[in-house]
């Protein structure tokens, strides 16, 4: 019994030594507060000093007895401070008046023998004073915190509820260890043991009291975690307890077999132990009690939140499965499935989690109950009536055959229904409140934007395959339309000019150069066709062949050559191409009889061709915002919208520049720099190009 004694009276300190501490942390300045960690820093001292004196077993009863009244003293005091918190009458005013003043007679009783001047043999009154007196002060303050209670308005009894309940064990175990010591005029000893561990126990209620009372200055914040674990292993400190105290009884009493029974015992307890830890159901409803009786609200809900979060964002399965998990875990169930609206409208799984559903279920997002849950983001539990009464607002039958299902959770994004997630039946069975309601619609909307997000990111990706097969498309097509027109001028020309050997030998060029064409065309479709090689060529030799292709099409471009000879860096057919683009452009937007001219200058290193029309012109507006646009086109049906784009990226691709000059009304010059290339075909220095778009 000694050892146990000690051992008991240790954790009393320990655990009000920790709680002091945490106390301490969180203190604000406020009176209240600071006589609580106070009283609990004293009542750590109290243990530690009781388990001195066990272990010493040489000091004098009365320093045990002034360790009491200073105990008492401090949680009168901390208590005597909430009950002025409320108007006292005359008769409680005197109570703790008396009150006070019996605390401080036992404190200088206690202490005179112990300053010398009398001898504990010696003391003028019996022995059984002070033990009256500590049961009077136990009394008085079981009656202070029952007027506490009864004083305070109901809606606001929670708040102190387990301060009242930890106090009033306190007290009231003490009223039953003194009234035995002044009956008997002895202590019981198995009282005496218990006593460090009850008071032990009782240190977490006073830290969720101090939690619900935010007006005491105490901003602490008692983790539902850290309670469920340490009432936890509270719980199985007690069960190895009482099995180790059943173990001795039934070696002491069992005669021969007591040996066998007490170690069958222990293994049969500490398997039972083993067995409770790993059950999912027993975790879960050691979590409902905690949360039902020691919290204000059933959820963390930081803890929530960023469990939440961590599971849509972890990469370790399907986002389906992930949005399953993350509503699930919050009712602490073990499976659910999503559904998922498909292009006809219909409700078809997507993802389960140890759920199975029948081959093929479809569901009608159309339903009268599941327009009902998209209207009022209702949440169904199955269990219950259908809303209102009404039977035509019963959920579908193929979600209440599904097994073990409880919960319907609308996915609903901007009034429109993405999806539906059925949560299983929890683990431990549980009640379903207005907070889970709040906290799984708040959790719905953040699983609904992920997995709108993940649909729209896969519905873009598919677009711009599409956008590029198409604008792919697009440039063949205006290449080919070019060729096409080619084609078109020979046959006009041929019934005319087809005994002239010269006609004859442009068609064969004109045809070989349009067999080239499509050629690299369709290599391009396969996409084995390789960047065109830059090489040295001769710019006037370029724009001959760009002005023979347009020679067809009035009016004729005017050509004004530059001085000298100009060499740039390009390939000679696409250039060729580019140049007939821009050519072509002008022709259709001048007058039959309007003009068109090309003129090449060399300006610094660099060659500008300047092709100029007298055309209708174009706005700063429609030269910034949509002439560079691909797939726009002035042209309605006979244009692309790819030439000028096409024209501006291949010669960006040469180091060069396209700069627009044009006034409504008046004509456009289009001018194309490109620098000019050195005798060994590397490009000379050129002043910085830059575009006027």
């Amino acid at each position: 019994m000694h050892v146990i004694v000690i051992a008991s009276y240790l954790i009393a300190a320990v655990a009000f030594l920790a709680g002091a501490a945490l106390l301490g942390v969180g203190w604000r300045g406020q009176r209240t507060g600071a006589l609580l960690i106070v009283a609990t820093f004293v009542t750590a001292l109290w243990g530690g000093f009781l388990a001195y004196a066990e272990w010493q077993r040489t000091l004098a009863f009365n320093w045990v007895m002034l360790a009491e009244v200073l105990r008492y003293g401090a949680w009168l005091v901390f208590v005597g401070a909430l009950f002025g918190a409320w108007p006292m009458s005359g008769l409680r005013r005197g109570l703790r008046i008396a009150t006070h003043a019996l605390w401080i007679v036992l404190a200088l009783y206690c202490l005179w023998p112990l300053m010398g001047l009398a001898r504990t043999a010696a003391m003028p009154f019996n022995i059984d004073l002070p033990l009256m007196g500590i049961l009077v002060l136990a009394l008085v303050g079981v009656v202070f915190l029952e007027q506490i209670y009864r004083n305070i308005v109901p809606e606001q009894r929670w708040a102190l509820k387990f301060l009242v309940i930890a106090l009033g064990v306190l007290f009231a175990y003490d009223i039953f260890l003194y009234s035995y010591a002044v009956l008997y005029r002895q202590f019981n000893l198995s009282a005496w043991a218990a006593r460090g561990f009850i008071d032990a126990a009782l240190a977490p209620l006073l830290l969720v009291a101090a939690a619900r009372n935010p007006q005491w200055s105490l901003e602490v914040a008692v983790s539902r975690r850290v309670v469920f674990y340490s009432t936890s292993l509270l719980v199985v400190a007690f069960y190895i307890l009482a099995t180790a105290i059943g173990g001795y009884y039934v070696r002491l009493y069992g005669g021969d077999w007591g040996r066998v029974a007490e170690i069958t015992l222990v293994c049969f307890a500490l398997l039972f132990v083993l067995l409770i830890a790993s059950s999912g159901r027993a975790r879960s409803r050691l979590r409902v009690f905690l949360h039902k009786n020691f919290f204000s609200f059933r959820h963390d809900y930081r803890e929530e939140w960023l469990r939440l979060t961590a599971t849509l964002s972890a990469s370790d399965t399907e986002l389906p499965l992930r949005a399953i998990r993350a509503v699930a875990q919050i009712m602490d169930s073990p499976a659910g499935v999503l559904f998922m609206c498909d292009e006809e409208g219909q409700l078809v799984p997507e993802g389960r989690w140890n759920m199975p559903t029948p081959a093929g279920l479809k569901l009608s997002a159309t339903s009268p109950a599941i327009e009902f849950m998209r209207e009022r983001g209702w949440i169904y539990n199955l269990g219950d009536p259908p809303p209102m009464g009404d039977e035509r607002l019963r959920a579908p039958a193929e979600l209440i055959a599904l097994p073990r299902a409880w919960l319907l959770v609308p996915l609903v994004l901007e009034d429109r229904l993405i999806g539906l997630v059925v949560v299983a039946q929890p683990r431990a069975s549980r009640a379903f409140d207005w907070e889970d309601i709040d906290l799984l619609r708040a959790a719905g909307s953040q699983v609904t934007g992920n997995l709108a997000q993940a649909v729209n990111a896969r519905r873009l990706a598919e677009a711009r395959q599409f956008e590029g097969f198409n604008r792919l498309t697009a440039f063949l097509m205006h290449d080919l339309k070019n060729v096409a027109a080619q084609q078109s001028l020979l046959l006009q020309n041929a019934e005319r000019h087809k005994r002239n050997p010269a006609f004859v030998d442009d068609m064969l060029t004109t045809v070989a150069n349009s067999v080239r064409r499509i050629s690299r065309l369709l290599e391009q479709l396969r996409g084995g066709v390789a960047p065109a090689a830059l090489g040295r060529v001769q710019l006037a030799a370029v724009i001959d062949k760009a002005l023979a292709e347009c020679q067809a099409q009035l009016p004729r471009p005017e050509y004004q050559p530059a001085a000298e000879n100009l060499w740039v860096q390009a390939d000679t057919e696409q250039l060729a191409t580019v140049l007939g683009h821009v050519l072509r452009n002008a022709q259709d937007a001048s007058q039959a009889h309007g003009h068109v001219t090309l003129t090449v200058k060399h300006v610094t290193g660099n060659a500008a061709i300047e092709i100029e029309d007298d055309g209708a012109g174009m706005d700063e507006d429609f030269i910034r915002n949509r002439l560079f646009k691909p797939f726009f086109s002035t042209k309605a049906s006979r244009g692309m919208g790819v030439g000028a784009y096409q024209a501006r990226e291949y010669v960006r691709s040469l180091g060069g520049a396209v700069s627009v000059d044009s006034v409504p009304g008046q004509g456009t010059v289009f001018t194309i720099r490109l620098p000019l290339a050195g005798p060994e075909g590397n490009p000379t220095a050129a002043a910085p190009l830059t575009a006027a778009s």
